[in-house]
């Protein structure tokens, strides 16, 4: 089954507590949460970002209300977590995605490299926003050499951002900086009918390591 959710949290952590909280997120936190039911799979990402959050945990779900289970609020609050580390996170964001349209991929699994780009669209460009995303910006951007998939998430909050992510295998870890997808990313109708349009857009380019392995990335993300 194909996950319908995805439970996105970034944090940062006090650097003095950061090898606890690797520990404790390695070993106790996402094994607590990755057997609830309804969660498909968990992950863990890092990045060297000087203003964004360094961490982020992926929760793919059967449905974005597997967050809301007793199963999985109990989970949360279990070992060493709510104590020891929660009390030294900071600069905390959660996001609640639900698929968006027809990308039903999964995300990548171990030694990818992620390109997260999220963002919210003015409300009369929303219906071109995700039609020239599912049929023209995304397919031209995955046939690009070293992209593997794509899969489109959106918020259940009213006012919608979309979260894409266009994982890469690590032997092309600089395509999202690169000429080429810059060019790629300019071609179309979605640069003089959409981007303009597009509000709070972040990039974020992490490398996907798996739940023990949290390797920085190389360089920040370009354009999207």
């Amino acid at each position: 089954m194909s996950a319908q959710g995805l439970f996105l949290v970034r944090m940062d952590v006090a650097h003095d507590h950061e090898a606890t909280f690797n520990e404790v997120y390695d070993t106790e936190h996402v094994p607590n949460l990755a057997p609830v039911p309804g969660v498909q799979r968990a992950s863990r990402f890092q990045q060297p970002s000087p203003t964004e959050p360094r961490y982020l945990a992926a929760y793919e779900l059967d449905s974005p209300s597997v967050i809301e289970s007793a199963a999985f609020k109990t989970a949360g609050e279990l070992g060493r977590w709510p104590t020891a580390i929660r009390p030294h996170t900071m600069n905390r964001h959660l996001a609640h995605l639900r698929v968006g349209r027809r990308r039903q991929a999964r995300l990548p699994a171990r030694r990818r490299t992620l390109f997260w780009v999220m963002m919210d669209i003015e409300p009369h460009r929303e219906a071109l926003f995700n039609d020239l995303y599912d049929n023209e910006h995304l397919p031209l951007l995955i046939k690009l050499p070293g992209a593997v998939n794509a899969v489109r998430y959106r918020t259940r909050r009213r006012r919608r951002a979309d979260a894409t992510s266009a994982p890469m295998r690590w032997r092309t870890p600089t395509l999202p900086m690169s000429k080429l997808w810059n060019d790629t990313s300019d071609i179309g109708r979605w640069k003089p009918e959409v981007r303009p349009y597009t509000l709070q857009q972040a990039l974020h380019r992490q490398r996907a390591p798996g739940l023990k392995r949290r390797s920085p990335l190389i360089a920040a993300a370009g354009a999207a």
